[in-house]
């Protein structure tokens, strides 16, 4: 094998090694959330009214092992959390019901609601 054939192949080979390498540390940056309907990441926001359109009138972003207290009737909550699941206590007349909305790179990270939601809960978990 002639010296300028061993540089071209040990060029080549460097260039798919560097670019192998390089593949893990593009995709680590697409897990960064930004905000969403004017909640900022990490947070998840309740909003004053049932659409996101509407004030932000509290913000979580503490993971618990139990239900926050909160009272707001007609609202709007967005999870902007990249990997994290939130569990909702929603009250409507009969009882709780449980909702949860998945991360923010799902499609079901928000719900508007005219119920009255009593609690929250944030979960590391990925999936509701």
């Amino acid at each position: 094998m002639s010296m300028r054939k061993r540089i071209k192949t040990a060029a080549s080979f460097a260039a798919v090694s560097v670019s192998a390498l390089a593949i893990p540390l593009v995709g680590a940056g697409s897990a960064h959330a930004d905000s969403q309907s004017g909640c900022s990441y990490p947070y998840v926001c309740i909003y004053g009214g049932t659409s996101v359109n509407d004030p932000i009138v509290a913000e979580f972003r503490d993971y618990t092992s139990y239900y926050q207290s909160t009272n707001h009737k007609n609202f709007a909550v967005v999870n902007t959390r990249n990997q994290d699941t939130v569990w909702l206590r929603i009250d409507y007349g009969s009882g709780p019901t449980y909702t949860c909305l998945t991360n923010a790179s799902q499609p079901n990270n928000s719900i508007g609601s005219s119920g009255t939601l009593t609690g929250i809960m944030i979960s590391s978990n990925t999936s509701c």
